[in-house]
């Protein structure tokens, strides 16, 4: 048995062993740590990619706090200190849960600290024991990797140093070494081992509350590689709390068939327009977000142009939606690329926002009822999906 499988196989055991679940309709945390300073105000917040509130704080006193509240669930949540660093993952569910041992913290410039929360104990909660011996697995090959990049940070320093000096001869002689070598192979089994924990864990994890914690803990952000995954969630667990993070992230604006949110804008003409008014009467309007500085965005507008010619009088528009803080040069881009399409400026980002646009260039096709139907297609793919949509009777 390899060192992967052997980690999977433990991980599946102790989850097998461990049992968890709400056995009463509150919880309630007893914390009693060193390292905190009265008046510390600990706060519990929901695992996720992006910031969400608190559900629940409390205030230190003499090294000791207490958390109650109901959870309708149970989910994921970081305890940390309020506008401070540093978090411990746990479960909240509604159990008697105590906190004991030491919190340790380092000052940071700004006067905030970073504090570590691997000195503490949590117990009274089956459920946190199993998430632990979920990510098990990762976290041993995170131990490997940052062991990895311990042992190689000398040679990456006279690495680096050769290569700001562009002194080949030593870059080459360094690359020729087996340390060189082994520390590649090692890093490259941990990439590889990241991707195979990480399916594995949602794949033995498909109708379990754990399959989309396990995307949200195990991943920094989820690509839209992983909406296959997420479409094999049972939908019980598709609209857990965790399951609808997960779902939000991958459809920013919400999946093909979902109605995409009305806007209303002025035209580089002058005129007014909404999505509304501009779906109505066609069968598909591309909203193309977009930047006079962006280069990606500038390389793609012959695409766009040869799909507007061949489109124009079949009930297609596209709306370009500039997202340029300034006007003069927005103006003078559609005047030197020749846009003869809607254009419009969305002078205080509020369209983008209700994109969910992150970065440009950001591409939606809408159908005639304002319903998403294909997103940030690109190139050949996009022009052959209008074609296909425009082809339909």
């Amino acid at each position: 048995m390899n060192f992967f499988n052997s980690l999977c196989l433990s991980s599946a055991v102790l989850l097998t062993a461990c049992t968890g679940g709400i056995n009463k309709d509150s919880y309630r945390i007893v914390g009693e740590v060193d390292g905190l300073p009265d008046s510390t105000v600990i706060i519990l917040t929901p695992l996720a990619h992006r910031s969400l509130d608190p559900v629940a704080e409390a205030m230190v006193k003499d090294g000791k706090f207490e958390i109650t509240g109901k959870a309708d669930e149970p989910i994921a949540v970081m305890l940390s200190v309020k506008d401070h660093y540093g978090y411990k993952t746990i479960m909240l569910d509604n159990v008697d849960m105590s906190i004991t041992g030491t919190v340790t913290s380092d000052e940071l410039d700004g006067g905030k600290c970073r504090y570590d929360f691997s000195g503490i104990t949590l117990s009274g909660s089956p459920l946190t024991e199993e998430y632990y011996a979920m990510m098990a697995p990762r976290h041993r090959i995170d131990s490997i990797f940052l062991d990895n990049q311990s042992r190689g940070a000398e040679m990456w320093n006279l690495l680096n140093r050769a290569s700001g000096e562009k002194d080949r001869r030593i870059m080459d002689s360094i690359q020729a070494t087996e340390e060189f070598r082994a520390y590649g192979e090692v890093e490259k089994y941990c990439f590889q081992a990241f991707d195979s924990v990480i399916h594995a864990t949602v794949e033995q994890n498909r109708n379990t509350i754990w399959g989309p914690i396990a995307l949200l803990s195990q991943l920094s952000y989820l690509s839209p590689e992983f909406r296959e995954v997420y479409e094999s969630f049972s939908d019980s667990i598709k609209n857990s709390f965790h399951g609808q993070l997960v779902a939000q992230e991958l459809y920013p604006v919400g999946r093909p068939g979902d109605r995409m949110p009305e806007f209303t804008a002025t035209t580089i003409d002058g005129k007014e327009i909404s999505l509304s008014s501009l779906c109505k009467d066609r069968k598909c309007v591309l909203l193309d977000f977009w930047a006079s500085w962006c280069g990606p965005c500038r390389r793609e507008i012959p695409n766009l142009k040869e799909i507007y010619k061949r489109h124009a009088g079949d009930g297609f528009e596209i709306v370009s939606v500039s997202i340029d803080t300034d006007d003069a040069p927005w103006k003078k881009a559609v005047d030197e690329e020749k846009l003869s399409w809607t254009n419009i400026r969305d002078t205080d980002k509020s369209i983008a926002d209700l994109y969910k646009v992150t970065s440009v260039p950001t591409m939606y096709i809408v159908d005639s009822n304002g319903c998403l139907v294909a997103e940030n297609l690109r190139g050949e793919e996009l022009a052959t999906r209008i074609d296909e949509i425009l082809a339909d009777d």
